[in-house]
């Protein structure tokens, strides 16, 4: 029999596809909505990035793809995105920062989650990455991503606990911006939120 024909470079072409249409979708919703942004739909996508030195930047990208290998027959959750990370040179630019000024590998794990049975699911192998990261690689995390995870009293794991949020900072951080927000907000009105947790004494 003849042999079968050639298969279709689909991966090629629907990787041109996405670039070339570009244009289009920004030119149509910048008409309709006089905006360039052109994602209208997009999955809920879970995020946490950690500060390493850069010394341990393998190591720390190592076990994330292990415990992601771990999952792949998971039937509660099996992580859906690869790892990201790239080097960031951190300036002295701000008074609330989590790292020192210099150069740092910043290593972050995401993944869908619409993919797994349940929050929890999810919840517990992120802890699994962060423990290991902040714990063995002395790591610092991303202040705009999920952070924190800590198992709570009913066994349920949550991001963003108290007794962690609060050690982000040092107590000359916290008292420097304490008190020039209070200079520009002496009322109080936007001293609200998970903010003025980062801002809290530990206990």
């Amino acid at each position: 029999p003849p042999p079968p024909p050639p298969p279709l470079p689909l991966a090629r072409i629907m990787s041109r596809q996405a670039i070339v249409q570009i244009p289009n979708m920004a030119a149509k919703l910048s008409r309709k909505y006089n905006d360039g942004f052109f994602l209208t739909h997009a999955p809920a996508a879970l995020a946490a990035a950690y500060f390493v030195h850069p010394s341990k930047g393998f190591e720390a990208m190592d076990f994330l793809r292990r415990v992601q290998l771990n999952s792949t027959n998971d039937k509660d959750f099996m992580w859906n995105l690869p790892g990201e990370f790239r080097f960031i040179n951190v300036q002295d630019s701000a008074v609330l920062q989590p790292v020192e000024p210099g150069l740092w590998f910043n290593a972050q794990m995401i993944s869908f989650a619409d993919l797994a049975k349940n929050d929890q699911a999810w919840k517990k192998d992120f802890k699994v990455v962060e423990d290991y990261w902040i714990n063995e690689l002395g790591a610092k995390p991303h202040m705009g991503k999920l952070m924190g995870f800590r198992e709570q009293d009913n066994g349920e794991v949550e991001p963003f606990a108290d007794e962690y949020v609060c050690t982000i900072y040092s107590n000359e951080q916290k008292q420097a911006f304490s008190s020039y927000r209070e200079q520009m907000d002496p009322d109080g009105l936007f001293a609200t939120g998970l903010g003025m947790k980062f801002l809290a004494p530990c206990a």
